[in-house]
Parts: C-alpha cells; sequence; structure tokens
C-alpha cells in the first residue's frame, strides 16, 4: 500500500495505519480497545458527580 495518501502524518503513523489495514484482527483488538477506553472514562464521569 502506498503511504503517499499520509504525508501530513509522521511516518509511525501512516506505518500503524497501513498494518491495521494489513491485520483484521489487529484493527479490531485495536478498535475494542478505543472502545474500552472510551466507556470506562465515561463511568468514571457519570459516576463522580454522586
Amino acid at each position: 500500500m502506498d503511504t503517499t495518501c499520509y504525508r501530513g502524518m509522521p511516518k509511525f503513523i501512516g506505518a500503524f495505519i497501513d498494518a491495521l489495514y494489513q491485520n483484521p484482527t489487529l484493527m479490531f483488538v485495536a478498535m475494542a480497545g478505543v472502545t474500552a477506553l472510551a466507556g470506562l472514562w465515561w463511568y468514571k464521569a457519570n459516576n463522580k458527580t454522586q
């Protein structure tokens, strides 16, 4: 895959995105991790008011 579309980003971010596209399982794990972190943050933010 050509990384010219990531010209504005640092090289390691382009390489990371390229790795995600080549490994769908890794993309699923990364999305699950981001979702878990967002859910944990949302849960803590909502329970702090009590």
